[in-house]
């Protein structure tokens, strides 16, 4: 009988012990989990604020593409028409030798003073280079795109 006793409690233990063994992996499986949980979370929410910086990319590009666009096709048709006559380019000059006075000494040439080819084409392609599109285009993705990654 003590032999059936002492199996029987060792049996006991040995379940006890098999008991809080599952108990323990059950925890583990429990915990890892809620692990996969958060990780699942934490990629959601950064794959919606990829998805949200690609779509303000995007609405910075097409904004800024649409006025330089307009910006281009507008400096190209007064370009025709300062080829064509329609239009005159004015330019805010000092003439050196022409007395302040007001009275020509002579008059050489009936025509107005006007840029030649070469200066009027120069003047077309610096203005186009110039267009602060561009220059608002990168500051507003620097503002939406990037200042706005350092806040979160």
């Amino acid at each position: 009988m003590k032999i059936l006793v002492s199996v029987a409690g060792v049996l006991a233990m040995a379940c006890a012990f098999f008991v809080l063994r599952a108990n323990h992996w059950q925890q583990r499986a429990v915990s890892f989990e809620q692990q996969a949980g958060e990780a699942q979370r934490r990629e959601n929410n950064l794959r919606a604020q990829v998805v949200s910086r690609q779509q303000a990319i995007a609405d910075i590009d097409a904004r800024y593409t649409q006025e330089l666009t307009h910006s281009h096709q507008e400096l190209a048709r007064l370009e025709r028409d300062v080829a064509a006559g329609r239009r005159r380019l004015q330019v805010r000059a000092v003439c050196p030798g022409v007395s302040d006075s007001g009275t020509a000494a002579r008059l050489d040439d009936a025509a107005r003073a006007r840029f030649d080819d070469a200066a009027r084409r120069d003047y077309f392609t610096l203005r186009s280079r110039i267009d602060s599109r561009q220059i608002n285009g990168l500051q507003d993705y620097v503002r939406r795109v990037c200042l706005s990654q350092e806040e979160k």
